[in-house]
């Protein structure tokens, strides 16, 4: 009865020291990060090397909408006199772009505006034609030739180039900005803008002015951003880890330097295990949470890229190499831990091709992957 009183106290207070240097799941795991410290506190039981603090990095924003904005030479149906084109539904068209709203329009509402006079103009210059208004006709052919060389500039100032596409990209929202969306609606919305583009290029000019404000209205709520510094912090924790590995690899500390060789085999063995099964399918988590919401932006990048700035593609550039540096963070630590576990002289357990124990938060588990019951170290 005594061994068994005695047992139950050691095996409170093993626990409440276990909890006190973070390594129960129980004891903390409400905070995203959680998995990552567990992971740091294994490596750091099993090498042997001091702690430090885990420095986190921000993430690339594109130029501001006004660094973007492509210059468009204002056209030479402006100031034209509407009475010259009366009887034609593209007088109004001409009208609007003589007041106030139409001089200082937004991106998206000059695109409206170009649309439909590019819808418009064709059935004026017919009537034209007709009535032996020759010059005029032509003017506004000249006009119209004209705005359809622009339109992917157009498209590119009211989309990519815009407040509510730099929106996307903000880790944190503005004061004041659009409220976040899901990330289904945000998807929706993008690919919708890109079935227009499609079809404004290819010559179908309907558009509706609601629906596109409301369009770029849902975009700009979208956590890109977010997403986007989640995965950059993730491979943050990774860093801290990797200069640990390189720090124990580089001294000659971990298994043969210490007097417990056997002990610090197996929790190198056992944070190995950890990071395959825990830490490589969040990385991957966070991965494919960007690249699902990214890919419309890429598709949308591809038709207009005849258009984009050379700012534009500056951004591109600097976010297609950050990325591929998150993307190459989970290899390069698994490259580290394979050298540290033959220093070991263990067995590098292999990436399995669907971890067994993905959602397993306990860090000191060494249970079988045939889910035999295994112990906790």
């Amino acid at each position: 009865m005594r061994l068994r009183r005695n047992s139950g106290v050691i095996s409170g207070a093993l626990a409440l020291c276990l909890c006190c240097m973070g390594v129960l799941p129980a004891c903390d795991s409400s905070e995203p990060e959680s998995p990552f410290k567990r992971y740091l506190n294994q490596l750091d039981l099993a090498l042997q090397i001091p702690s430090t603090a885990v420095r986190f990095t921000g993430t690339p924003v594109p130029p501001g909408p006004g660094e973007l904005q492509v210059d468009i030479a204002a056209s030479s149906i402006d100031s034209l006199d509407l009475l010259q084109v009366s009887g034609c539904s593209v007088q109004a068209n001409i009208g609007r772009r003589a007041t106030s709203l139409g001089r200082f329009a937004k991106p998206s509402q000059r695109l409206l505006l170009e649309l439909e006079y590019l819808r418009q103009a064709p059935a004026c210059i017919r009537h034209l034609r007709e009535g032996n208004q020759l010059t005029l006709a032509a003017s506004l052919e000249a006009a119209h030739r004209k705005t359809q060389s622009q339109l992917p500039a157009l498209i590119f100032n009211a989309t990519l180039g815009s407040e509510e596409y730099r929106a996307l990209w903000l880790a944190t929202p503005a004061a004041g900005s659009y409220p976040r969306r899901d990330a289904d609606t945000v998807t929706a919305a993008l690919e919708a803008i890109n079935g227009n583009v499609q079809r404004w290029l290819s010559g179908d000019y309907r558009a509706h002015n609601l629906n596109l404000e409301l369009l770029l209205s849902e975009i700009a709520g979208g956590d890109v951003g977010s997403r986007l510094q989640t995965w950059t912090h993730r491979v943050d924790w990774l860093a801290s880890a990797g200069q640990r590995v390189a720090q124990a690899l580089h001294t000659g500390t971990g298994c043969g330097n210490y007097q417990a060789g056997a002990l610090a085999a197996s929790r190198v063995a056992i944070a190995n295990a950890y990071f395959i099964d825990v830490i490589q399918p969040l990385m991957a988590h966070s991965q494919r949470q960007y690249l699902n919401l990214t890919r419309p932006i890429s598709a949308l990048e591809t038709q207009l890229r005849i258009a984009l700035p050379a700012s534009y593609r500056h951004w591109i550039t600097q976010r297609t190499g950050y990325v591929a540096a998150l993307s190459g963070a989970g290899g390069q630590h698994r490259e580290q831990l394979s050298r540290i576990l033959q220093s070991c002289a263990v067995e590098p357990v292999p990436t399995p091709e669907k971890a067994s124990r993905a959602h397993t938060p306990e860090i000191g588990y060494t249970g079988g992957r045939d889910g035999t019951p295994g112990l906790y170290l």
